[in-house]
């Protein structure tokens, strides 16, 4: 960081200009040396200032040599008193302690504006040419300018910092959507695990009760490992052990869900943001120019605490439109709050699905998608994803399909999204 620091400070140098028939000029890079010092607090101010006015001393001697007849040394010596100046203005800096008035403006000012004047009429006592001069024109442009680089200065820092806050913000922002985004892939994939426990449940109830009947049927068999009635329970036995794993998890995945959700609901239009952002940032990463449009002007004022249902559902049915579109494809997402529903549409313009496939697409593991990297089918789970959630809130989904056109409807009752307003 010093590097740059001190790069940045030697460029601002060259803007100069010198008001007084002599070596002394004013320049702007104590204006990007403060504004840099403020805004990284870490930076040793001594120590950045000091390398800093060696290094524009170096500077200034290595331009000006090659051009004047005068000795190197003598050179060295008419740049010197800027070193100084960076001396002098380090000491006041750190002395007055300037970093401490980042939240006060005028004080700020204030102070940078006395380290600024006070190093110049160093650097001019050090040069000698405040005598046999007019001190009041002297410090008339002493001061002007030492306020207007002070200026300078606070509003370079303030306009860094503002820069700075507004990145983390939308970093915060991405970084919000993301986990909005898992946290609902989280909610469909526990719903599973949920209705996969219970169907466990009741193979494991069929099971004790196979072995219960070869039990009574064949009683005294039981001893025997091979025996219909010791595998029944053996069965029943693994069959309970998966049953308690499949507990486990999900008792650990709710938890994380439980301290993750928010209590409170969400308006429709913010979570449509959160799917229009990471369905940007999807598109991003495929190479396939795929327009697609969000609508959800008409969903009114709609507050539900469903949000995760909502965003897992539209974002698997947008994720198989833009799979299915070519690589021109265009894919419009829609919703709309009306006759005591909420609809949501997802259309696109690819190939469109065969009428024989329609009652299908719905069914867990029917797929027609592979990997184009592993050959491997797709899990054929998205549709059906979207299917559950749909019904476990009490709504539907239908779907019309011709060439170029495909439209996924999802109706939800408003009564069961908590909605208010």
């Amino acid at each position: 960081m010093m590097p740059l620091v001190i790069l940045l400070v030697s460029i601002a140098g060259l803007v100069s200009f010198h008001p007084f028939d002599g070596y002394f000029r004013f320049t702007l890079s104590v204006a990007m040396l403060a504004t840099l010092l403020l805004y990284f607090e870490r930076l040793s101010v001594i120590k950045v200032s000091a390398i800093s006015g060696g290094f524009m001393l170096l500077f200034r001697t290595a331009v000006k040599y090659p051009f004047i007849d005068a000795a190197l040394t003598d050179t060295l010596i008419h740049n010197l008193p800027a070193f100084g100046y960076y001396l002098a203005y380090a000491v006041l800096f750190k002395a007055l302690k300037v970093r401490d008035y980042t939240g006060n403006m005028p004080a700020l000012v204030l102070l940078l504006s006395i380290c600024d004047i006070a190093s110049n009429c160093v650097e001019l006592i050090i040069r000698w040419e405040l005598f046999g001069r007019s001190l009041e024109t002297i410090l008339t442009s002493v001061v002007a300018m030492g306020i207007g680089r002070s200026i300078l200065a606070v509003i370079g820092y303030y306009s860094l910092k503002r820069y700075r806050d507004f990145v983390l913000a939308e970093d915060y922002a991405a970084r919000y959507a993301e986990l909005t985004l898992i946290i609902a892939r989280l909610k469909a994939e526990l719903f599973y695990l949920k209705k996969s426990s219970a169907n466990i449940e009741l193979v494991m109830e069929k099971g004790y009760t196979l072995y219960q009947k070869l039990n009574a049927d064949h009683p005294g068999e039981l001893a025997q490992p091979d025996s219909p009635a010791a595998q029944a329970l053996a069965i029943a036995r693994d069959i309970h052990e998966v049953k308690k794993d499949y507990y486990r998890v999900t008792r650990g995945i709710e938890e994380i869900l439980n301290v993750a959700e928010s209590e409170d609901g969400l308006p429709l239009a913010e979570f449509f943001q959160i799917v229009e952002q990471n369905t940007k940032r999807y598109l991003s990463s495929l190479d396939k120019p795929v327009t697609i449009t969000f609508d959800y002007s008409g969903s009114g004022e709609l507050i539900t605490d469903q949000y995760y249902a909502i965003v897992s559902i539209l974002d698997n049915l947008i994720t198989n439109a833009v799979e299915a579109v070519g690589p021109a494809g265009v894919v419009a997402v829609a919703g709309r709050r009306g006759g005591g529903r909420l609809t949501l549409t997802v259309a696109d313009n690819g190939p469109g699905i065969k009428p024989e496939e329609i009652e299908l697409i719905f069914a867990p593991g029917y797929s027609t998608k592979f990997s184009e990297i592993t050959g491997r089918m797709s899990t054929g789970l998205g549709l059906s994803h979207v299917k559950n959630l749909a019904e476990s809130l009490g709504g539907e989904v239908t779907v019309t399909s011709s060439p170029g056109k495909t439209i996924f409807t999802v109706f939800l009752p408003l009564a069961n999204l908590a909605a208010i307003g």
